[in-house]
């Protein structure tokens, strides 16, 4: 740069400091464009016509830790009593609008089943954000590519010591039923590994279903998710890479394929799902869950924020009914690191269900394509609604909600606290299908 400015000046020509107003007004010009369209979509998203595709606003739940979670809950036309609620819970970087991007959803089809579904926002995704004025200037805040102020270090032992208990006791105070089938993708089923191991209320959760969730990686270092996880943490450092990226509804860049992989298979998603993707269910990972996952992609366990517990090397100790499902198309949790996690698990009704055309299926499935993929409802979904439904005992219809439990406190996760579950539901064995 200085070698260039000095030639400049000996033939003469204007000098290279002159430049820079000229590039300050391309720099405001870019940003012009690029802050009217990321507002736009955040008005989009809170706006938008179709509930499907909006923030979870329907009711909230409060955790103990201060922060206001949205929640967006199908009701079926015709409920069953004998079913216990569903709760689906969405992976990180992404909100709750990551389950109904599609028209054929799961939570329509289990509604349609006579399930009362719930979805919700974790922390740090939709409009979320800490109860108080904090709270308020943040929700302005992520409607801009300007990072929120104190909100974006919390790690996923926050979300089992808080955000679990919190959902649960919503759903025990609506709907009176103390327990749940809870259905999570990615680090929503990976979180339930933890607060199954650790809280002495892990009976609320009667039946698990993970979705592309592991928390053993069959071959390690991920040095390509290393370098990702890097960049990700030192890009949110200077601003928000999911409200950054939502003008990508709308545009394509060359070689953005190649980030796609890591979330879907092009040829099993339609466009439209993809561009809903970007529009409204893509946020920022949180740099502290980042953090939290570097040594998982390291060393294969998935451990504590302090590196005190090993979440892995617990899974014989969970006795809740579970169903494991990968697709062999899958980057992040591929068929070997899931095949793992399931045989850790300590339960004796534990099923794995494998997606590929390998196994039978119609498409190689990819980490979201469990969900987004045009093949899914025909395909996955009716694995999991059938599973669930063997798993479901004859309830009593609910009286009045009863009053909340106690939630798993913070110091519990980080001491690692074991105790008993309560007992859960009568259950039907079933044998590892491949």
């Amino acid at each position: 740069m200085l070698l260039g400015a000095i030639g400049y000046r000996r033939e003469g020509r204007i000098p290279h400091a002159m430049h820079r107003p000229r590039r300050l007004i391309w720099v405001f010009v870019l940003i012009g464009g690029i802050i009217p369209s990321v507002v736009g979509c955040a008005s989009m998203r809170r706006d938008y016509p179709n509930r499907d595709l909006r923030p979870c606003a329907d009711e909230y739940a409060y955790t103990e830790d201060g922060w206001r979670l949205g929640i967006r809950r199908y009701r079926p036309a015709r409920p069953d009593p004998s079913k216990l609620p569903v709760v689906l819970c969405h992976g990180l970087g992404l909100n709750a609008t990551f389950w109904t991007l599609t028209d054929n959803h799961l939570p329509g089809q289990l509604a349609a089943r006579g399930y009362e579904v719930f979805v919700f926002d974790m922390r740090g995704s939709g409009e979320n954000g800490r109860v108080g004025l904090q709270g308020r200037v943040n929700r302005f805040l992520r409607q801009t590519p300007f990072l929120e102020r104190g909100e974006a270090n919390w790690n996923i032992d926050d979300l089992v010591a808080y955000d679990i208990p919190a959902i649960l006791n919503h759903v025990e105070r609506t709907t009176g039923r103390d327990q749940v089938n809870w259905v999570g993708h990615s680090l929503g089923g990976m979180m339930i590994f933890p607060y199954l191991e650790l809280s002495p209320e892990s009976g609320r959760i009667a039946n698990f279903v993970g979705m592309g969730s592991t928390i053993i990686q069959a071959e390690t270092p991920r040095t390509k998710l290393l370098n990702a996880n890097k960049g990700l943490c030192a890009l949110l450092r200077v601003a928000s890479t999911g409200r950054l990226g939502r003008p990508l509804a709308f545009i394509r860049f060359p070689g953005l394929e190649k980030i796609d992989r890591f979330y879907y298979t092009a040829e099993n998603v339609d466009r439209a799902t993809i561009a809903r993707f970007y529009g409204f269910a893509l946020e920022d990972p949180g740099p502290g869950a980042l953090r939290q996952l570097a040594p998982y992609l390291e060393s294969g366990h998935l451990l504590s924020a302090d590196r005190s517990i090993d979440y892995s090397a617990r899974l014989g100790e969970i006795r809740t009914p579970s169903l494991m499902i990968a697709g062999d198309g899958d980057i992040l949790s591929d068929i070997r690191s899931t095949e793992l996690t399931y045989g850790g698990l300590g339960s004796k009704d534990k099923t794995l269900v494998k997606f590929g055309k390998s196994h039978g299926t119609v498409a190689e499935y990819g980490h979201c394509d469990l969900v987004w993929s045009r093949y899914a409802p025909g395909e996955v979904f009716p694995i999991i609604l059938d599973w669930l439904d063997k798993r479901q005992h004859v309830l009593p219809s609910p009286q009045q909600p009863s009053p909340a439990s106690p939630s798993v406190s913070r110091t519990e996760v980080q001491k690692g606290v074991d105790t008993n579950p309560r007992p859960g539901l009568e259950l039907l064995p079933s044998s590892p299908q491949g």
